[in-house]
């Protein structure tokens, strides 16, 4: 190992920039993978019920008014997923 850090710094490159951007690199990993690890709670027990999937579907225009109220009404219990499957 010492003779991989005399030739870097024959090339300039002295270990204390190498330990630094090591410690960087092992700082901005460790940032990545916590947050990852919280984002996976952040909707974990949330499900959509079908009538607020049904109402999204409506507000976004992919259904008609007539289309909304009959799905409502005749498949209280479905999503709209499951009705054009």
């Amino acid at each position: 190992m010492g003779d991989l850090f005399n030739s870097l710094n024959q090339l300039g490159i002295s270990s204390f920039l190498l330990e630094g951007l090591f410690w960087i690199g092992l700082v901005v990993l460790a940032v990545y993978l916590i947050g990852q690890w919280l984002s996976s709670f952040a909707y974990s027990d949330y499900h959509e019920t079908p009538l607020e999937i049904l109402q999204k579907e409506f507000a976004r225009g992919n259904i008609t008014e007539a289309e909304y109220l009959i799905t409502q009404v005749s498949h209280p219990n479905q999503t709209l997923e499951s009705l054009s499957a």
